[in-house]
């Protein structure tokens, strides 16, 4: 008994500590201290940030001081969960040919062509192999789709284009139009690839298509791959999976005789089949294999009344590191990605120990999110707090760098009972709540916490708005800027032009929906994942 009345008294002191106003709260949320954050995640001290090499231990040294810091509580005794990657550093052929009849195309490396393998083995060699062109690379049978329908591709390499059939069309009634499902995520296109047995997977790329320039997949498949095992060291998977530039898709394509626009117009339309291109490559990788630790770090702001139930802000901490052969600057800072997303959660949890909250709170640093969402796939496998206990999931990836806006996107709306928060305290802000300004791009595939929604959890992932409060940035156009020139690219480095106002305003935003969820007792609901 003299136990639980000292229990009861130690919270009720806690609370008693935690006694200002949400409005006092809300003022830790502060520009000046969000900078200073992003500058020392973003610094060169911190080489990048890559999973497994220095830049990690400076990063988590960093992190477990704030925690302390901020006082967050660790269910592990050191905040953090550990876990195995492989890295494969490949080394492939420098020029692969497509030949037919005595003719060829010649791909370079990097310049033309990507081509990396999650089977973690020392060489992956695919001899001169027939390539079929597959389409979209899709098996849906809720859209009435099979790509793969009449044809074998077993043993052989597919060639297939980016995003979904509904996108090229333009057709709302395919699929769901412009807006991209997870079919139209490569990770999915490399899933199926396996399934259906291929040797090898090339994706062409186009910028629109993709949302992103060649230069982001170049530097993403060049140089160190990181991946989780699984049993058989991965064996289950095509021998390599890879991209290859539009143009030189075009060039294939003239060499096979067919017109490459012509063929993927056909292959927006229902009752597409895939076909040989009577031409073959092949293709080899070795493999430099050594096997890393990282690790996701988590810590926890006891609730109040109801600390078993927990609601969740993640970002991920990790970057690209740095390319050693690269002339200059060599280091991908990642100031924006995603610096800001971790200093904006360490924002909300020094908010957060302000003021009292009956539901636990868990601050959660994401590892190697870069090389395909892997920290936040581990942790939904292995959770350290239980899944049916963690009512709510907030995912800050990127930020506002553009300035206060009239607007805020939610990507994935109308995919929970979260929505009604976003709009209720969005309104607060006099914030209109819209969907994603660019859902052809899949950005609601794309980040950490769909490993949650796939794992049942209610999930919300904003991006900043496009209506700018002066009525004349035009957020739009910096933005679709700011992609060309800095994403995944050694320029994506603090920079005073920031104006971090709108960031602010969406930090605020969240904390207070995880304020309200923190102590009404509800249990939203997810509606589709």
């Amino acid at each position: 008994m003299k136990k639980l009345i000292t229990a009861a008294l130690f919270i009720a002191a806690l609370a008693a500590l935690k006694s200002q106003t949400l409005d006092e709260a809300l003022k830790q949320i502060d520009e000046t201290s969000l900078i200073e954050r992003v500058k020392i995640i973003s610094s060169d001290e911190f080489l990048g940030r890559a999973p497994g090499h220095e830049g990690e231990e400076k990063t988590i040294d960093y992190l477990k001081k704030e925690f302390v810091k901020l006082g967050l509580k660790s269910p592990s005794g050191n905040y953090e969960q550990p876990f195995e990657l492989t890295e494969l550093t490949p080394e492939v052929t420098p020029v692969i040919d497509f030949i037919k009849d005595g003719k060829k195309v010649s791909l370079k490396h990097a310049d033309d062509f990507v081509a990396v393998t999650r089977q973690a083995r020392e060489e992956i060699e695919v001899p001169p192999t027939e390539v079929i062109f597959a389409g979209y690379g899709i098996n849906a049978p809720e859209y009435g789709w099979n790509d793969f329908e009449g044809v074998d591709v077993k043993n052989k390499i597919i060639i297939v284009m980016v995003n979904d059939p509904g996108f090229a069309a333009n057709d709302t009634s395919l699929f769901t139009g412009r807006a991209m499902t997870y079919y139209g995520r490569w990770t999915y296109k490399y899933e199926e690839a396996a399934r259906q047995g291929a040797a090898g997977i090339f994706i062409i790329h186009e910028t629109e298509a993709a949302s992103y320039p060649w230069e982001v997949v170049r530097n993403g498949r060049v140089g160190p791959q990181f991946f989780i095992e699984d049993g058989d060291k991965n064996s289950s998977r095509a021998k390599f999976e890879g991209w290859i530039t539009y143009d030189k898709a075009k060039e294939i394509f003239e060499l096979a005789g067919l017109d490459l626009q012509n063929e993927l117009e056909n292959a927006a339309k229902p009752g597409f089949r895939s076909k040989s291109l009577g031409l073959k490559t092949s293709l080899k990788i070795k493999n430099k294999i050594s096997r890393i630790k990282t690790r996701n770090l988590i810590g926890i702001l006891p609730g109040s009344q109801k600390p078993d139930e927990y609601l969740l802000y993640m970002a991920h901490w990790d970057h690209l590191g740095y390319d050693p052969d690269l002339k200059g600057d060599n280091i991908y800072n990642g100031a924006r990605d995603n610096a800001l997303g971790v200093a904006s959660i360490l924002e909300i949890a020094e908010a957060f120990s302000k003021v009292d909250h009956k539901r636990s709170i868990a601050f959660v640093a994401l590892a190697a999110e870069e090389q395909g969402l892997l920290g936040s796939e581990y942790y939904v496998k292995n959770p350290v707090l239980p899944l049916e206990k963690t009512i709510a999931a907030f995912n800050i990836d990127g930020g506002n760098i553009f300035g206060k806006t009239k607007d805020v996107a939610v990507l994935g709306l109308g995919n929970s009972e979260l929505d009604a928060y976003i709009k209720k305290t969005g309104g607060k802000y006099g914030k209109m709540i819209v969907p994603d300004p660019s859902p052809e791009a899949g950005g609601f595939y794309r980040s950490d916490h769909y490993n949650f929604v796939k794992a049942g959890i209610p999930s919300l992932y904003l991006r900043h708005g496009i209506l700018a409060e002066d009525g004349q940035t035009n957020i739009s156009e910096l933005s679709r800027r700011w992609t060309k020139e800095h994403y995944h690219k050694v320029s994506d480095e603090y920079n005073d032009d920031w104006n971090l106002s709108g960031a602010i305003e969406d930090i605020k935003i969240l904390f207070e929906i995880g304020y309200t969820l923190s102590n009404d007792g509800n249990y939203p609901k997810i509606l589709r994942r």
